[in-house]
């Protein structure tokens, strides 16, 4: 038995326990992926359908009975976050895919997003509804090269391996490349999960966008909270306000 189908075992186990329904399940060269069920979701009650590759994370949330609503707090501080500071966006660029939630709220803007697992966009259409519109499968910095220098209003980086960001995307080069593809007033927006205090790699992380990009800003979903979470940065050329999204609060980290 490989790791994967242990983990699988183990997986099915835990949402069983925890109260949902595993609807869908299969095995990628990259992770397992699953597609699970809940009637409750983050103290609301309908029905949840969720893409996930472990049992602590979701990849993407959808609740079947209101399918245009964002489910999840992280899409809403996303979108909250890019009507905020670029708020007249045209393109954008996404690496990774998920549902496709970011994408299709903003249909009616040219995205294009990239995701290295052909199955997860597979799985999105056939458990989730999107079109499949836009996205390319491969390699996110790869294709990232392959759009035009500053062509891009807003670049979102949302993609992780065993709920890290992949190595090759957190480092300086990568920072150099979106700060070229990006627009004189583009932004990007990291999806960072991490703790606030003690951090392993945070600060690093910071601390390298930061010697790319002179204005940065960082927010906790919860900044009271001392376990992991959904931690946002938004990186810029150009000065970036104070701002309180909703749902959201700004917070200071120090860069190494």
């Amino acid at each position: 038995m490989n790791t994967l189908n242990r983990n699988s075992d183990f997986f099915e186990r835990y949402i069983s326990l925890n109260g949902s329904t595993l609807v869908y399940k299969t095995f990628s060269s990259y992770q397992n992926i699953y597609v699970t069920e809940r009637s409750k979701y983050d103290g609301t009650v309908g029905k949840f359908r969720m893409l996930q590759f472990s049992f602590d994370g979701i990849q993407g949330i959808i609740n079947l009975e209101q399918p245009q609503s964002l489910a999840a707090s992280y899409s809403r501080i996303t979108v909250n976050l890019i009507d905020h500071y670029a708020s007249d966006f045209n393109k954008g660029f996404i690496i990774g895919h998920g549902i496709g939630t970011i994408s299709s709220y903003y249909s009616h803007k040219h995205i294009v997003t990239a995701e290295i697992d052909p199955l997860v966009v597979e799985v999105s259409k056939k458990y989730f509804g999107h079109t499949g519109k836009n996205v390319l499968v491969g390699d996110g910095q790869a294709l990232l090269k392959n759009q035009e220098a500053q062509s891009q209003d807003m670049i979102f980086l949302d993609a992780y391996s065993n709920s890290e960001i992949p190595s090759h995307l957190a480092t300086k080069e990568f920072f150099t490349l979106t700060k070229e593809k990006l627009s004189d007033r583009g932004i990007l927006i990291i999806n960072y999960i991490g703790i606030i205090n003690n951090d392993k790699f945070l600060p690093t992380l910071y601390a390298r966008i930061l010697e790319i990009f002179p204005y940065i800003r960082v927010f906790a979903t919860n900044s009271k909270k001392k376990t992991k979470q959904n931690l946002f940065i938004v990186a810029s050329r150009q000065f970036l306000e104070d701002f309180s999204p909703q749902e959201a609060t700004p917070i200071r980290i120090m860069g190494k």
